[in-house]
């Protein structure tokens, strides 16, 4: 009969299970493996940095310009207003 224990226990030895089987199968070759899936985790994260910082870089362009665009109607405005006042003069 196979002893009981708790789920947690029998996922952790299948876990523990499945790395020996991966050291029997590829032996030195399992810490080569590691290695590159860390390369390739370290890349992934940088392209995804980039992406952000691009994509923030576009936004701040974005909202620059909006800014440009309000502080040159706030111009208009004041313009008129003031046109206005002097007419009611």
């Amino acid at each position: 009969m196979e002893p009981r224990g708790t789920s947690i226990a029998r996922i952790a030895r299948m876990a523990q299970d499945f790395e020996q089987f991966l050291k029997d199968v590829f032996g030195d070759s399992l810490s080569k493996i590691s290695q590159y899936s860390s390369e390739q985790r370290q890349r992934m994260q940088t392209r995804l940095q980039e992406f952000a910082r691009d994509a923030i870089k576009d936004e701040l362009a974005k909202l620059h310009q909006e800014i440009a665009e309000l502080k040159a109607r706030v111009v208009v405005l004041e313009s008129e207003r003031v046109q206005a006042s002097a007419e009611q003069v």
